[in-house]
């Protein structure tokens, strides 16, 4: 046994033991108001505490959503306390990716003109979390009116020089986005490939490295698709990590001439399941979301003593967490049961 991890495996295992079991589902498909999943959800190990003051006939969909939420947070935070100092280090890359969605989110205001929404509902257990730990000047970024107001609330963070290379660039929304993205996997592949223990590299690589090989397949497959983007551009968007594909197999998927040229050229790579019944329907988000969940519980049963059971201990409570928004969404829409299962990713 692993000495230094063992105490960190143990608190896994006893954090996992508290997920939903499938008679938890079975039961969850069956109700038939938000109330009656926010009613039975309330007995559960996992979500009990964070619903204990709830009173569950007046809850509705949207704070049940966030509370539900509030429970991975609730989940990484004991984590990062519990772990010391020589394993903090990756855990951030988890929070980083959060602050860049609200960046992300926050200049989205700015290019679109929408109003924020001041009735939405407070995240607490987040910000409470949110506020002690990022180097995002927030107000800042609420009241910011260009991208150099966010650059400047970024100055004390690694977010800076991405925020003014965009700036310099003058690109549109879409494409600041997608720099944040590029800059968060860039650096934590570098991190995985400089920091993590070298026996642990290979765990983190097939975590991450997946899911960026995932994202820029997704990526061309859309350009095509949907849009006919030319070469040039879909290159510009691409994540520049490559993992179980080679550089010659993404150029050779970039230069395909449509979107069924591109299917049946991917279907000669490692990631043929990716998309897998796209002609019938089936949508390859929903293909990435079963892969990297397959890849997260792997990690976690194979390898429970390492640092990246951590990661993916967080990657299936926020898949878990989504099973139930998709369950509240259902149920509030009077979805059948055998409709609900086929939407879950159990």
């Amino acid at each position: 046994m692993n000495v230094d991890y063992s105490a960190l495996s143990a608190k896994l295992k006893a954090m996992h033991a508290k997920f939903l079991t499938p008679e938890d589902y079975e039961q969850l498909m069956g109700k038939k108001t938000v109330n009656d999943v926010c009613s039975y959800m309330k007995n559960t190990p996992g979500y009990g505490d964070i619903l204990s003051d709830i009173n569950a006939a007046d809850i509705h969909r949207g704070q049940m959503e966030i509370l539900v939420k509030g429970s991975v947070v609730n989940d990484y935070t004991r984590l990062y306390s519990f772990a010391d100092s020589s394993k903090r280090y990756i855990l951030k890359y988890w929070f980083m990716h959060h602050e860049i969605e609200f960046l992300i989110r926050e200049i989205q205001y700015i290019y679109t003109h929408e109003e924020r929404d001041t009735g939405e509902i407070n995240d607490e257990i987040f910000e409470r979390f949110f506020k002690t730990h990022t180097g995002i000047d927030r107000e800042g970024m609420y009241s910011a009116k260009n991208l150099d107001d966010c650059a400047n609330a970024c100055k004390n963070t690694p977010y800076y020089e991405p925020l003014r290379r965009a700036q310099s660039l003058d690109v549109e929304f879409f494409s600041i986005s997608m720099i944040l993205e590029s800059f968060y996997y860039n650096a934590f592949w570098r991190d995985i490939n400089t920091k993590v223990p070298k026996d642990q590299r290979e765990l983190f690589r097939l975590l991450v490295g997946s899911k960026i090989d995932a994202l820029n397949l997704m990526w061309i497959y859309r350009g095509k698709k949907f849009f006919n983007f030319p070469e040039e551009l879909i290159y510009t968007y691409l994540i520049p990590v490559r993992h179980r594909i080679s550089e010659e197999e993404i150029k050779n998927l970039v230069k395909s001439e449509s979107a069924e040229i591109f299917l049946a050229r991917v279907r000669e790579t490692k990631y043929a399941k990716l998309f897998s019944g796209v002609e019938t329907g089936t949508y390859p988000e929903l293909n990435y979301r079963r892969m990297i969940r397959k890849n997260a519980k792997r990690v976690f049963v194979s390898h429970s003593q390492s640092l990246a059971a951590v990661y993916a201990f967080l990657y299936l409570k926020e898949f878990e967490v989504l099973n139930i928004k998709t369950i509240i969404e259902c149920v509030r829409y009077g979805v059948e049961p055998e409709e609900i299962r086929r939407r879950l990713d159990i």
